[in-house]
């Protein structure tokens, strides 16, 4: 089975034929230079890294797949101490990846029943209770013993590196790290993430220090720091709360908006991020104040939520699907404020939030650091 090919053709019939041509060209060049001539008698470590939020995740995959047509058959994905992002990304490998055995935290015995007849991948959270625990998998089981390890590390700055160097200890997810990297005969770790200065500030010495590293451009149509904080004037499309009289009135009645010409144009979904603190206070607060403005707009809808609505139709540009007619975007909009389609959810550590919450219709999303991931 070539596994590259079978990734970047699910891209492609998703209509990203660009997306599939930049991850060819990464795992092609990381493949070609730093996986094809692996010693696999050697642990070597790798960084990639790209622009924030410029599509790593992606990229990772195609170069799993890489490897996996050079010859390595198990994967350890590791990413940050979050619940609800594990679970994201062991959704995408389920949905992208085809024709490995797909191992969450707590699949260790689906991992040890596969016994790499195909090529497995564990997603894990960098938590040193689930880290020991794959530890003493890899090491009791034996399977990596005559075989090489591939780890991905997404955010790789994130708990990684030893943070206890400079008291002469270990910290403990490093040393978990260190322990499933050990218990193969062989392993390459590849290092992740848009802001790689303290990785490549490791010594030589550390162990974490990369032999080599490889950057991504990224795509076409990427927004980044540059756009949204240009030298000059704030662009067009960034408006500061801070100047508008009823804050979140107007992000309420834009997002409502927005989301009619979206959904009336043939998407699925439209979402509206709140990221107020890292309070769960603050969160909750949030979430009513929002409950209470799409009350009044119910309230309003033949009156001021019309006219007022009417005010931001004339400030949006559509790039990507036709300006819908204001009387069939009104219409809609009237549709989703009397109906109950529009939610309101909280996600941080205390909610049961998960993506199926938010993938289609209209929502508002309050929350933190879970959300910030």
């Amino acid at each position: 089975m070539a596994y590259l090919d079978t990734y970047l053709n699910t891209i492609i019939e998703r209509g990203n034929v660009e997306l599939a041509e930049s991850i060819r060209k990464t795992a092609e060049d990381v493949g070609n230079a730093n996986i094809k001539n692996f010693s696999y008698v050697t642990h070597e470590i790798g960084l990639l890294f790209g622009n924030v939020q410029s599509g790593k995740t992606g990229q990772m995959f195609g170069i799993m797949s890489k490897a996996t047509d050079l010859g390595f058959y198990a994967f350890v994905l590791l990413t940050t101490d979050n619940i609800v992002l594990q679970q994201q990304t062991l959704d995408r490998v389920k949905a992208d990846l085809k024709g490995y055995c797909i191992c969450g935290e707590n699949d260790s015995g689906l991992f040890i029943e596969n016994g790499l007849k195909d090529p497995a991948i564990i997603v894990l959270k960098k938590n040193s209770r689930v880290l020991k625990l794959w530890a003493n998998v890899f090491n009791t089981t034996g399977f990596m013993k005559g075989n090489p390890l591939f780890i991905i590390d997404d955010e790789a700055d994130a708990a990684s590196l030893n943070t206890l160097v400079n008291k002469n200890r270990q910290s403990s997810i490093n040393k978990y790290l260190d322990s499933i990297r050990n218990s193969a005969m062989s392993s390459l770790y590849l290092q992740v993430t848009g802001t790689p200065q303290a990785i490549i500030l490791q010594t030589k010495a550390s162990g974490w220090h990369p032999l080599f590293t490889h950057y991504f451009k990224p795509g076409r149509g990427y927004l980044g720091g540059d756009f949204f904080f240009p030298k000059g004037q704030k662009p067009e499309c960034v408006t500061y709360v801070d100047e508008l009289e009823k804050p979140e009135r107007s992000v309420v009645l834009r997002h409502i908006l927005v989301s009619a010409q979206m959904l009336t144009s043939g998407s699925t979904v439209s979402n509206c991020l709140i990221h107020p603190s890292v309070r769960q206070s603050a969160h909750d607060s949030y979430a009513n104040k929002i409950k209470a403005e799409i009350a009044w707009c119910r309230e309003n809808a033949d009156g001021e939520f019309t006219s007022e609505l009417q005010k931001m139709y004339r400030d949006i540009h559509p790039a990507k699907s036709e300006l819908k007619p204001f009387a069939d975007v009104l219409a809609y909009a009237k549709g989703l404020i009397t109906g109950t389609s529009i939610k309101v959810l909280v996600m941080n550590g205390r909610s049961d939030t998960d993506s199926d919450d938010y993938a289609e219709g209209c929502n508002f999303i309050i929350g933190g650091n879970t959300l910030g991931r």
